[in-house]
């Protein structure tokens, strides 16, 4: 019985830390998306200063915000499932595989 009872403990722990890991890994990618998006938000709000188009500089302004309060978000969910400087981590990884 005490076999049993240990062997379903340890069971329901390693089950339980996979499943953490796949919400950890699952939030790195959306980071490095939202990441993503930021660069290229901001290379096409330049493109459009450049070009002269303010209401479209303007539009990119507003998805810069929402990209950065993204970030800020998963940031927070990632470091409360003990990821240590998801934001850094997130964008070393995007320049290992570019």
């Amino acid at each position: 019985m005490k076999k049993l009872l240990f062997v379903c403990l340890c069971a329901m722990i390693t089950f339980g830390a996979a499943a953490q890991d796949s919400t950890r890994k699952a939030g790195m990618k959306d980071m490095r998306k939202d990441i993503r998006d930021l660069k290229k938000d901001k290379k096409e709000r330049a493109a459009d200063i450049k070009a002269g188009d303010k209401d479209a500089a303007k539009l990119e302004t507003g998805d810069i915000k929402a990209d950065k309060k993204d970030i800020a978000s998963d940031a927070k969910t990632l470091k409360s499932e003990g990821v240590k400087h998801p934001v850094r981590r997130a964008e070393k990884q995007i320049k290992k595989h570019h």
